[in-house]
């Protein structure tokens, strides 16, 4: 895993992710259009070739920014250090947290400001799978004409590029409340996965969790914690809870 230097604006905090790119032209592409855009960091999940001749001719005199790119072998290791992620997925899905990056792009530009961001890209096949959407506190679509709304790689990244580009021309929402106190920060994904890998095992112990809606069940608790955006007292005070549940099912086994 490669390392990076510590951000120091909001361009600096904001991290575009492919996962699992399957065309090497598209993650030269990618970084061309981050280039366009006036962004720089990209990070790379399991790549196709990541620097190879295709990579190194699409990204026309962006080089730098795919030599630059950070390599992770998987998507837990590619968001350890981020605090909030947003996943751009073209699937009709519904419900509370998916919005147009139209809409959402104001706010990653507001957040940027005092949290660093990883927007998640999926792979050209499939997309971003249910399983990476449940580790994001937000999922963004890209606003498209109805007949046809298929969007190739390099494309989603150049037009979420251009939103924020778009959005960062407005002014920015200030990082604290009126009486001038730093606005309150997120836990970091790291520790929401603390507290989800201590849940899943209580939940599993006493019988909560149950095939065939096993998958499903968590993942639905994971997108209802994830929106709630619980800071580190709370994933800390949440992580404690199932701790003492577990102990708790095990003593009654016990007994």
């Amino acid at each position: 895993m490669d390392s990076a230097p510590p951000p120091s604006s909001r361009i600096d905090r904001i991290t575009f992710c492919l996962v699992s790119p399957e065309s090497p032209g598209n993650i030269g592409s990618a970084a061309r259009a981050l280039k366009n855009m006036g962004f720089s960091r990209l990070a790379l999940v399991s790549p196709t070739d990541p620097r190879g001749e295709e990579s190194i001719r699409m990204a026309y005199r962006s080089r730098e920014i795919l030599n630059e790119a950070r390599l992770f072998p998987d998507l837990s290791a590619a968001l350890s250090e981020t605090e909030w992620v947003v996943g751009i997925s073209g699937r009709k899905r519904r419900g509370a947290g998916v919005e147009s990056i139209e809409t959402l792009a104001a706010e990653i530009w507001e957040r940027a400001g005092r949290q660093k961001i990883t927007l998640l890209f999926g792979s050209e096949g499939t997309g971003l799978s249910n399983e990476a959407l449940s580790r994001c506190h937000r999922t963004a679509f890209i606003p498209t004409g109805p007949r046809f709304s298929s969007l190739n790689l390099a494309q989603a990244v150049l037009l979420v590029a251009a939103a924020l580009h778009r959005a960062s021309s407005l002014a920015p929402s200030p990082s604290s409340d009126p009486n001038g106190r730093p606005a309150p920060g997120i836990a970091s994904v790291a520790e929401t996965e603390s507290f989800f890998h201590e849940m899943e095992r209580t939940l599993e112990e006493i019988g909560f969790l149950k095939p065939p809606a096993k998958k499903k069940t968590i993942r639905r608790l994971r997108e209802i914690l994830m929106r709630a955006e619980v800071d580190s007292e709370e994933a800390k005070l949440l992580r404690a809870m199932f701790r003492q549940m577990l102990r708790a099912a095990g003593k009654k086994k016990s007994n």
